[in-house]
């Protein structure tokens, strides 16, 4: 038993020695405190995403040099009274409506998150067309900074010798080295213009097209492979139906809401005066009209 108190009691004053004093001051401003207690709380803010960028000491202090800016500014504003601003009250009043209105939501609309793999799958077929690819080619070219020494290049390339060897040794697209000018595969829409106009008329896989001129150059394009039209596997595309499904859920579980907000409400509109209002505003095409008149020369010179 004696031995169990001892333990017990060696045991507390580890842990006393161990935790930190959450009332020391960390750093100061004049005479306001920032103790350690308040940068812990302001450190649990941080999203999970982020911690690794206060993991280090440095890190830290570079968190506290914000903190510490932070309520630089703050000070400064209260001695600008900034709270008392017409504007700054309008605008935190906005903020607070725009709270105020995500809380309730939040509250309120429950959309049941437990979506099947059935419902996922039954999306997929059902909206299919939604996840087709177009023919997409992989093309590899050769760059060139004339148009003569393409054509010198299309010569060897016609006599018989390797395309990618002639890219890795001629070309001036930096990646040609390595890739031997292969591009890869592309829809349509992904490319240049003129390349991809060129490439899209080759038929045959190793059928070469002539010169193409694009503003970095002239190039000679080799059809390396096709890929017809497909649907993008159910896999793929599963996390992006899941999101669409809940979003949906979301804005009907929105809209029956609203809807039953405006059945117990007593609401009218005073058709006559919004349609005044409306006619005082003048369209954006008259207003612009008129300030191009204001600008005009002719105005300067009445002025």
């Amino acid at each position: 038993m004696k031995k169990i108190v001892i333990f017990m009691l060696i045991s507390f004053v580890l842990f006393a020695c161990g935790k930190t004093d959450n009332s020391k001051v960390l750093a100061t401003i004049d005479d306001e405190k920032i103790t350690i207690n308040e940068f812990n709380k302001e450190l649990d803010k941080i999203p999970i995403n982020m911690k690794m960028m206060v993991a280090t000491q440095s890190g830290k202090k570079n968190y506290l040099e914000k903190i510490i800016m932070k309520k630089l500014l703050l000070r400064e504003a209260r001695k600008e009274n900034i709270e008392k601003d017409s504007e700054f009250q309008e605008r935190l009043k906005e903020v607070k409506e725009q709270l105020i209105i995500e809380s309730l939501l939040k509250k309120k609309i429950n959309v049941d998150a437990q979506i099947s793999e059935e419902d996922l799958k039954q999306y997929y077929e059902k909206n299919k067309e939604t996840f087709k690819r177009d023919r997409e080619i992989n093309t590899r070219h050769i760059l060139l900074n004339t148009e003569n020494e393409a054509r010198q290049i299309k010569d060897k390339i016609l006599k018989g010798e390797d395309f990618a060897e002639l890219a890795r040794r001629y070309s001036i697209d930096p990646s040609a080295k390595a890739t031997g000018g292969e591009i890869g595969f592309h829809p349509k829409g992904t490319l240049l213009p003129e390349y991809e106009e060129a490439a899209f008329k080759l038929k045959k896989v190793g059928q070469v097209s002539d010169i193409v001129k694009t503003k970095f150059g002239y190039h000679i394009i080799k059809l390396e492979g096709i890929r017809p039209p497909s649907y993008v596997p159910y896999e793929e595309v599963k996390d992006f139906i899941k999101q669409k499904i809940a979003q949906e859920k979301q804005a009907q579980a929105l809209e029956k809401y609203i809807t039953n907000l405006k059945s117990t409400a007593k609401i009218t509109i005073n058709e006559d005066l919004l349609k005044e209002e409306t006619q005082k505003v003048p369209d954006k095409q008259e207003k612009t009209e008129v300030e191009k008149k204001e600008k005009t020369p002719q105005a300067e010179t009445k002025k």
